[in-house]
């Protein structure tokens, strides 16, 4: 399966281990676009506008969406920021599976959003 990795860029690292697993037990996986290491974009709402972009490249052409969600920021537990919601919103509206690793706190602001979007909870712990 072709896995498209979303969640916040403070949880690269996170992303990018769990990317490894997922690698090692045969799947092919898309990161989310960096592009603080380009170095070329010094205007943040560009740099916003070219991450969201080419993320919408990248979930055309996978078969599935995982929300990397397993930390609490801002008070909200299994947190979904404003991009990481854009981009199940995305895949919701192309028809691609919806996965995150926690269920969403339902304090966030767009909690009917994400239950409407038929997200499903996968327990990567137990199933690797």
């Amino acid at each position: 399966m072709n896995v498209c990795l979303v969640g916040s860029m403070r949880n690269l690292g996170r992303i990018r281990e769990l990317a490894k697993t997922l690698e090692q037990h045969g799947h092919q996986v898309t990161l989310p676009v960096d592009l603080s290491e380009a170095g070329t974009v010094v205007d943040r709402v560009k740099q916003k506008s070219l991450f969201m972009r080419q993320m919408y490249k990248e979930i055309q052409s996978c078969d599935s969406i995982l929300a990397v969600n397993d930390e609490t920021r801002s008070g909200y537990e299994g947190y979904i920021g404003a991009n990481t919601f854009l981009e199940l919103g995305i895949g919701f509206a192309l028809g691609k599976q919806l996965f995150c690793l926690n269920h969403w706190d339902p304090k966030l602001p767009f909690d009917e959003e994400l239950s409407a979007m038929n997200i499903q909870r996968l327990d990567i712990h137990q199933r690797f």
